[in-house]
């Protein structure tokens, strides 16, 4: 065994007399893994809600839609769909049309954002429903002037599964301007609830026929809705399409349509790293100021070891080899309790509303003989009506984990690297001197 590995294991493992440093040692060993834990934690988590949101989201959204230049419709969208089915990964493309308009039931008036969809869209796209219930009513748009309107759209009309309404748009660039607006009405087939205020406050969904014939523009589509099987991998389908489809039409990923929430959630990510980073950083720092410690109480040590034989640079490998253990195996034990954590996190979180709970139930047992004590409800961290989570959503990225782990490992060396400086500068004859 080399000596600079013999004295860094000996240091690292002192016991005894060396109590002191090793107890500095463990709490540094600690403090890495507290840090790489929680960075994993916090991580894992992020990505599961993320991921949640986004597929939420586009489970009702297309990955990627065509649509004709400027701003007119796409007249050949049978043909368009054909070549873009052709691309490798696309798997579904299917046309649509939207646009403006108003709905009225009696008195109240409404604006809201109006979708034609092909009426067999959930036997086509049957990720649709996976996030989009439908309590009242079904999502029937293959019979004629049948719509289906959001929760909350349907409650502040005050209509129900039956009730006919009328729908406005606004008459097309070309048409007479003093036209009256076109005005047909539509029964209700259905209430859906997607759990995002945009859908069920403004769409009204009904078939591509009733759209094309409310907006009076003829079989014709607005945009070609196209989704394929990694949403995450759409700037790379994008371009795919666009040279199956010889760049005759304007293509656009959900990462466009989505900027805002796009850009919100690789932020929001970015600056909890950075935050998080600092723990990370402050841990190193311990393990700086531990070796230090073992330089100054050990100066004799190594003024005897100098002068034996032992080069400064040898010195310096020691020490850098020490704080390399350190972070090495405080980041092996963040690394599995901080996995072991991530992985069960919801049965963690299901543990601690269990408890919550039963203290609540049981307080109130005890104490409603003595007051008039309302039945407590069930305590719940995260509230299924308000973030639309049955589970604890969780992903851990194997290569985040390998940057943490590498990231911990390569800081808790580097600032090991000051002591290994201070203790190989030492001169021999000063520290024989002193003693």
């Amino acid at each position: 065994m080399r000596p600079e590995l013999f004295l860094s294991l000996r240091y690292f493992l002192a016991r005894k007399r060396r109590s002191s440093i090793s107890l500095v040692s463990t709490i540094s060993v600690l403090c890495v893994s507290l840090a790489v834990l929680v960075l994993i934690v916090v991580f894992s988590v992020l990505n599961g809600f993320h991921e949640d949101m986004k597929s939420k989201i586009l489970s009702k959204e297309s990955h990627i839609i065509l649509t004709a230049p400027g701003e007119g419709a796409i007249a050949d969208y049978r043909e368009a769909i054909k070549k873009v089915m052709c691309v490798p990964g696309v798997a579904l493309a299917l046309p649509q049309y939207e646009g403006q308009g108003l709905i009225r039931w009696r008195n109240s008036v409404r604006g809201v954002k109006i979708r034609g969809v092909v009426p067999d869209l959930l036997k086509r796209d049957p990720d649709f429903m996976t996030r989009f219930a439908v309590p009242q009513g079904k999502f029937d748009l293959e019979s004629r002037n049948n719509i289906v309107i959001g929760e909350v759209l349907s409650q502040l009309l005050g209509v129900r599964v039956g009730d006919r309404v009328s729908l406005f748009v606004p008459p097309s660039q070309d048409a007479d301007p003093l036209m009256i607006p076109l005005n047909i009405e539509y029964k209700i087939a259905g209430i859906f609830s997607s759990g995002f205020s945009e859908y069920d406050e403004f769409f009204v969904f009904m078939s591509l026929e009733d759209a094309q014939l409310l907006f009076g523009v003829g079989d014709v589509a607005w945009a070609i809705g196209i989704k394929v099987d990694d949403f995450n991998r759409a700037r790379e389908y994008r371009e795919k399409i666009n040279q199956a489809t010889e760049y005759a039409y304007m293509s656009l990923t959900w990462m466009q349509l989505r900027r805002n929430l796009y850009q919100a959630l690789v932020t929001e990510k970015t600056l909890i790293g950075v935050v998080l980073f600092f723990v990370i950083a402050m841990a190193a720092f311990s393990i700086a100021s531990t070796l230090i410690m073992v330089v100054m109480e050990k100066e004799r040590e190594i003024g005897i070891v100098k002068s034996i034989g032992m080069t400064p640079d040898a010195v310096m490998r020691t020490f850098l080899i020490q704080g390399f253990m350190v972070g090495l195996a405080g980041t092996a034990i963040g690394l599995l309790s901080g996995l072991l954590i991530a992985s069960s996190m919801d049965s963690i979180l299901r543990g601690i509303e269990g408890v919550v709970n039963a203290f609540s139930s049981s307080f109130h047992t005890l104490f409603s003989g003595l007051a008039n004590l309302p039945e407590p409800r069930p305590w719940k961290l995260f509230p299924e009506d308000v973030y639309y989570v049955s589970t604890f959503p969780v992903r851990i990225d194997a290569m985040e984990v390998f940057a943490i782990c590498l990231g911990s490992v390569l800081l808790t060396t580097l600032c090991s690297l000051i002591p290994a400086r201070q203790a190989a500068r030492l001169k021999v004859t000063v520290v024989l001197h002193k003693e």
